[in-house]
């Protein structure tokens, strides 16, 4: 039996061959899943991963599409679109409340609803693309005042790749900059119950239209983009080799590539840790473009950059 019939024997009609995903994808690259399934529930993905993993099948796992630069024409084995919703109160006293929330919720929703009820915890997000599950995944941050994603998470229930659902503390997670240990592990996050501490509203909503605003003054909006491309240089970087800045968009404006563009995929001229897709990307021009990059930050200043983006 092929792997189209063997795929479609565990998941059924939901399952899609050779999907189109530049709609799925932030950066609306042009490219193609070999086949396609969105999981919905937890049923669904322990059917997923256990046939996955039955006839070791490749996979990769999207949410809302942002953070991932594809550098293949056709991703091939399954890709699984995180579709996984929930939000549910779980317990409430007088400060605070414990919110379950699902992976695939957008974060988008999760700012504005909670904002709306007085609940602290992501109002720093405003604008983060994406859902709770790539948030969780990249321990997605806002710098000033620090603020991650995963900082007021309780418990998460993950499922590893076999199949196998659990639940795990917070500590299990290993929380850090630009990371978490399903990095590592590639686990997937289903949902997880969020301690967030009540708050005036008014406050909360100018604590995130500050961030809003800033993403506006200083990152490119409206556009295809993942979002920034490559992180950070560490502070241990930056002192070898004696930089004035840590900024990743700071080296790559600094070696003259803010505004080079190789076929539809150019650096953006608002922020240079951005690429953006101005018309029908294809993966070959955006892997000349990262290797551009890539090699002329290395010439000059010795120093590798990391992708911050997920690279498929």
């Amino acid at each position: 039996m092929d792997t189209l019939n063997i795929l479609r024997k565990y998941l059924g009609d939901k399952l899609e061959y050779r999907k189109d995903l530049s709609s799925y994808l932030t950066m609306k690259m042009k490219t193609m899943a070999e086949y396609y399934f969105e999981p919905e529930s937890i049923d669904d993905w322990m059917k997923a991963l256990k046939v996955i993993d039955k006839f070791n099948i490749p996979y990769h796992v999207i949410g809302g599409g942002s953070n991932i630069a594809v550098m293949s024409d056709l991703i091939e084995g399954v890709v699984l679109k995180n579709s996984l919703r929930l939000f549910k109160i779980e317990h409430e006293a007088d400060n605070y409340v414990d919110v379950t929330i699902g992976s695939g919720n957008p974060m988008s929703q999760i700012v504005t609803e909670t904002i709306k009820r007085g609940w602290s915890g992501f109002e720093y997000q405003r604008g983060l693309p994406g859902t709770m599950g790539g948030a969780i995944y990249m321990n997605s941050k806002w710098t000033d005042p620090l603020s991650y994603v995963g900082d007021s998470l309780l418990i998460g229930t993950i499922i590893d790749r076999e199949g196998e659902v659990r639940i795990e503390s917070r500590d299990y997670f290993s929380f850090s900059y630009d990371y978490s240990k399903l990095q590592d592990t590639k686990e997937v996050f289903l949902h997880g119950v969020f301690r967030l501490m009540k708050h005036d509203v008014y406050e909360l909503e100018q604590r995130a239209k500050q961030v809003q605003n800033y993403r506006h003054e200083t990152q490119p909006h409206g556009v295809a983009t993942g979002g920034c491309f490559f992180q950070n240089i560490s502070e241990k970087e930056q002192k070898k080799y004696n930089l004035p800045s840590r900024s990743a968009g700071y080296l790559i404006d600094e070696v003259g590539l803010k505004g080079v563009r190789i076929g539809s995929f150019q650096i953006s001229n608002k922020h240079a840790n951005f690429i953006e897709n101005v018309g029908n990307g294809n993966a070959s021009d955006l892997t000349k473009l990262v290797n551009k990059i890539e090699s002329k930050v290395l010439k000059k200043y010795k120093v590798r950059l990391k992708f911050e983006v997920r690279v498929i």
